[in-house]
């Protein structure tokens, strides 16, 4: 929606409303509540709904709220603001619906940053002040930088777990979130010295900062790994996460190290199996690859990473049935990859289902059209391109 579109639709509702709240849910998506009576925001009662109500919490959850509090760091504007914003905005009536012919022009556009960019000056602190005798200043903050991020506003919500940190500096959940908040910022250094507070003062922190280090850089990945490694956790993903970078730099004796390492924790699962496959794949050890990816497969992993090695190794092998086959699987979970793409059609191609084979070099084309792999692929069948 264009800003003039947005502000009259701001405009007009809170003209009709003697009071009115803005809240931000995700992104583009706006709630808009009106009233005649002035507005509550009910603790004990929403504390109440909100712990008997299982399938509410696990939503929270999913957003990355962890208390009712949360739902206050969605709240944008009352009406004062929202008229001071939508100032000499126009109104739309049943008499003058300028919306419906407006609004159409937009489409297709990417107006919420712009959008949320003017309405920055006029954004401001709901008018609840927090239950002090639950929720302390540090928490209440901290509560509010989880829906500032889960809505998108990340300079704001890292303004807010910063609050957070200056009043508890010690708090392992606040450089945790302050961490994930960064890395959605794309600012990987920081986000990694604020992972690592996060161990320092939560050391049973350790999974949840693992989840992050996937988002990291190489060099500050590994070294949140080997903090954790160093700390006796007994978790494999750090392990793991160390044996893919040293693959990765083709450092094959420290790869088998260190997931080595990992298979005395757990030698049967799927993630550590799945490790030794690739391991094994890039070695040249095509069948030993196989036997550890098929047993990771029977363990429970299903991802595209998954097929597409077992796809890769079988293709070696020159099996090219179950190639074709786990090619299939991981392009179902990947569709735009060129690689497997290119793989499965050679596999057709040796099985003798050309036109099988011709359709995905054509598929290769339509998404990379400068594909010379693929356009040689249709030579091959004696097709053109």
């Amino acid at each position: 929606m264009s800003p003039d579109d947005f502000r009259m639709v701001l405009r007009t509702f809170a003209e009709s409303f003697p009071q009115v709240t803005m809240w931000n849910m995700q992104e583009s998506d706006f709630l808009l509540i009106g009233s005649l009576q002035e507005q509550r925001f009910d603790y004990p009662l929403l504390s109440k709904i909100f712990k008997e109500n299982r399938t509410l919490r696990q939503d929270f959850k999913e957003l990355g709220l962890s208390d009712v509090d949360s739902v206050l760091g969605l709240y944008r504007m009352g009406r004062k603001e929202l008229l001071e914003f939508a100032a000499g905005a126009d109104l739309n009536t049943d008499d003058n619906a300028r919306l419906e012919f407006s609004a159409p022009r937009s489409l297709g556009k990417s107006t919420t940053d712009l959008n949320r960019r003017l309405m920055g000056p006029f954004v401001t602190d709901p008018p609840w002040k927090p239950d002090a005798r639950r929720v302390s200043p540090a928490q209440h903050r901290y509560y509010l930088s989880q829906a500032f991020k889960a809505s998108g506003w990340h300079d704001r919500a890292l303004k807010e777990v910063e609050q957070a940190i200056s009043l508890e500096p010690r708090n392992a959940d606040y450089h945790l979130l302050r961490a994930q908040i960064l890395i959605a910022q794309d600012k990987t250094a920081e986000a990694a010295q604020a992972a690592e507070k996060a161990l320092e003062y939560g050391p049973h922190k350790a999974k949840a900062v693992l989840a992050l280090a996937e988002d990291l850089y190489t060099q500050q990945a590994k070294k949140i790994y080997l903090r954790i490694v160093n700390s006796g956790a007994k978790e494999i993903l750090p392990y793991v996460g160390l044996g893919v970078i040293a693959l990765r730099q083709k450092e094959f004796a420290e790869a088998q190290r260190w997931l080595e390492q990992a298979a005395k924790i757990q030698p049967k699962h799927p993630t550590v199996l799945l490790a030794l496959g690739r391991l094994e794949l890039a070695k040249g050890n095509y069948a030993r690859a196989v036997t550890f990816l098929e047993e990771s497969r029977e363990g429970g992993e299903e991802s595209a990473a998954l097929y597409s090695e077992l796809g890769e190794a079988y293709s070696r092998l020159k099996q090219w049935e179950k190639a074709a086959s786990a090619l299939e699987r991981a392009l179902q979970r990947q569709h735009r990859n060129t690689g497997w793409r290119l793989l499965q059609a050679k596999a057709l191609g040796q099985l003798g289902r050309t036109k099988e084979a011709e359709i995905k070099y054509r598929e290769v084309l339509a998404i990379d059209p400068s594909s010379s792999q693929a356009w040689k692929g249709l030579k091959s069948l004696g097709e053109k391109y």
